[in-house]
């Protein structure tokens, strides 16, 4: 009996052994799998210095009545390509009305400075904003980032995306009198983050607001997307092909999850290219991409301006973090190997800013 009770005493304290040593072990993988899946660290002070890390150039060509008045280098324009709505106006003069009256002016053409798009993997760190952390104060469904750390069988990598109203050149009074050819935002401002929105997490969620997705969801859809990569890398993004970021990967779905995991420079890129597209298939204000420069953008009416699907060919793009491209700017989609794999930054670049170039074709009042 004796035996019996100390055999019985030693199988309770081995298992209470089993019990706490189980639960150290869960704990501890616990701790290491969740300080890897979320990034630590400060928010860094990202924004950019106005002078020295902005291409300047990428504004031009500028042109007057479709004809080109001033270049600088070889920059890429939306003229003559085989985009058919791709605009280019052949008259110098135009008119527009304000409260009534009618006013004069010029058609002018250039390449405006409007927006900035951050792409995160700590969710509400809003680095471009001089490094302001706002926490989880904001929401539930900011989920934390998935970098890319090379190709791995199936894995993926998530990122948030928050994209600023940065019209520079009303910021800086470079040009005056552009009542018709401003930017509907004055000043720096945030115009949608995806910490708030929650489709931008889910895939199948976000399909019932376009369904269209699942039309392009298949291999010869995709395999015709390298037609737009080899376009895009010439300067040409094909418009047709709405449902392609040329090299960059699908644009669908409109989320940020992506199994793009080689690069994250090519990531982030689909990302931003993403939320354009997500801003112009649902342009809700004030986050709304429209068509700027078509016929319609004479003006600068908002109501002809909406389309229903990305206009690739109008945007241009250039990196301001972690490594800024100060002497020229890409298109949507071009190859990253030709302006970008050198510009990231391991472990201390996971945030890449891009400042976006809008083509603009409006009347530029003198009367």
């Amino acid at each position: 009996m004796l035996l019996r009770r100390r055999l019985n005493n030693d199988l309770i304290t081995i298992l209470v052994l089993y019990t706490v040593l189980s639960l150290a072990l869960l704990f501890f993988t616990y701790t290491i799998v969740h300080a890897q899946s979320e990034p630590v660290g400060k928010c860094e002070n990202n924004f950019p210095n106005l002078l020295t890390d902005i291409p300047w150039k990428s504004m031009f060509p500028l042109r007057i009545g479709g004809r080109v008045v001033l270049n600088m280098g070889d920059m890429p324009d939306n003229v003559g390509t085989e985009n058919p709505d791709d605009y280019n106006p052949s008259s110098y003069t135009c008119t527009c009305t304000i409260n009534g009256k009618p006013h004069m002016g010029i058609w002018v053409s250039f390449w405006e400075p409007a927006r900035v798009i951050e792409v995160i993997t700590k969710p509400h760190c809003f680095s471009f904003l001089f490094g302001t952390d706002m926490g989880d104060a904001l929401s539930n469904y900011g989920a934390y980032g998935a970098r890319s750390s090379g190709a791995q069988p199936g894995g993926k990598v998530f990122y948030n995306v928050h994209v600023y109203a940065f019209p520079l050149l009303t910021i800086m009074d470079i040009i005056k009198d552009m009542d018709f050819c401003n930017d509907w935002f004055n000043d720096i401002d945030i115009l949608y983050f995806t910490e708030v929105d929650p489709l931008w997490n889910d895939d199948e969620l976000t399909i019932w607001l376009n369904p269209e997705a699942a039309v392009f969801a298949n291999p010869l859809a995709q395999a015709l997307c390298s037609v737009d990569c080899v376009t895009a890398t010439a300067g040409i993004p094909l418009n047709s092909m709405f449902w392609c970021a040329g090299c960059w990967g699908p644009m669908y779905p409109y989320t940020g999850n992506s199994g793009l995991t080689e690069s994250p420079v090519r990531s982030t890129s689909l990302m931003a290219a993403r939320v354009l597209a997500k801003l112009t298939r649902q342009p809700v204000p004030p986050a709304m991409e429209l068509d700027t420069s078509g016929p319609g953008a004479k003006c600068g009416e908002v109501s002809d301006m909406v389309i229903p699907v990305i206009k690739k060919s109008q945007y241009r793009f250039s990196m301001l973090r972690p490594i800024p491209e100060t002497d020229r700017s890409h298109t949507l989609g071009s190859s990253t190997f030709s302006w970008g794999e050198h510009r990231n930054v391991p472990g201390t670049g996971e945030n890449h800013i891009y400042m976006l170039w809008r083509k603009r074709n409006c009347c530029l009042k003198f009367l």
